[in-house]
């Protein structure tokens, strides 16, 4: 079961900024699973019905699918809780194709949201 700390593990999940969910959700979840140097690649973007999709290359393997299946938002879902469901299913990746059988467990530090920049101008 992957772990979650840090200050943004409770923000408020926007499934429609990307940008915040590269840096706070898929990031930190590879980050806290994979080793340096296995990380070869991260493509992020939307799918049908608003779908948020995920391919990750890391020692030579690929794993692409769906993690956030939109379109109806929760209006509580946190970050912590989006990036506890994708490394819940990475983890079991990482075992098998990257890993080679060994077990990792996500050790995930989510940071806080960042300002916008219009907001502090």
């Amino acid at each position: 079961m992957p772990t979650l700390r840090g200050p943004g593990t409770d923000d408020r999940f926007d499934s429609t900024d990307l940008d915040d969910v590269r840096l706070r959700v898929v990031l930190p979840v590879l980050e806290g699973l994979l080793r340096e140097g296995e990380l070869e690649a991260v493509d992020l973007g939307r799918g049908p019905d608003r779908e948020i999709w995920l391919a990750v290359r890391a020692a030579g393997q690929t794993w692409r699918s769906a993690f956030w299946f939109g379109p109806q938002d929760d209006p509580a879902e946190t970050v912590g809780e989006v990036a506890y469901f994708l490394a819940d299913r990475l983890e079991d990746w990482v075992c098998a194709d990257v890993a080679w059988g060994e077990q990792r467990i996500a050790d995930i530090h989510i940071p806080a949201r960042r300002r916008n920049r219009a907001k502090q101008d």
